[in-house]
């Protein structure tokens, strides 16, 4: 009569071939290694072309700087407050006059949008961190909802802002 592995035994059994295997294969896959960063000398001196001197190959070799923001970062943090004010009034009406209708206190709520805008302006993400101190569950809903995607003067490149914001 031939015997047979408990299910216990089974299992520990499957998990060893399983973490063997593993093993085994992150062993002998591809090593994480970083491309080498610098590029060849002969690279360099043929994207110079011939009879250039050694400066010369070093600049064709060197990567080009990212391009910065034509607009600083605190002048679209002020466009996207301005923004933002822009929909104070109906943000109020909608979303803090009944709040405050229903429950008296607190009488301010606090928040610090996150606003990324696009090189043209566009809003391409939007974040919102409530204060704790100040919060309405349900000003914070409302105002997610209601609040449309804000558009700023093209500040060139991806620039992303903390922005503070309080109603009323």
């Amino acid at each position: 009569m031939a015997r047979q592995l408990s299910t216990p035994t089974a299992i520990l059994l499957g998990s060893a071939m399983i973490a063997a295997a593993v093993y085994l294969g992150l062993r002998h896959g591809p090593a994480a290694v970083a491309p080498d960063a610098r590029p060849a000398e002969g690279a360099a001196a043929l994207q110079a072309g011939p009879g250039a001197s050694a400066a010369t190959a070093e600049r064709a070799a060197a990567p080009a700087p990212p391009a910065a923001p034509s607009v600083p970062r605190d002048e679209v943090a002020r466009q996207a407050a301005r923004a933002l004010d822009a929909h104070r009034p109906a943000l109020v009406e909608r979303c803090y006059r009944p709040a405050i209708a229903a429950q008296a206190e607190p009488r301010t709520v606090k928040y610090v949008f996150n606003i990324t805008f696009d090189a043209r302006g566009r809003q391409i993400a939007r974040g919102l961190i409530e204060d704790r101190e100040a919060a309405r569950p349900e000003v914070t809903a409302c105002l997610v909802a209601a609040l449309p995607p804000v558009e700023i003067a093209p500040p060139g490149a991806n620039v992303r802002v903390d922005v503070p914001f309080s109603l009323p």
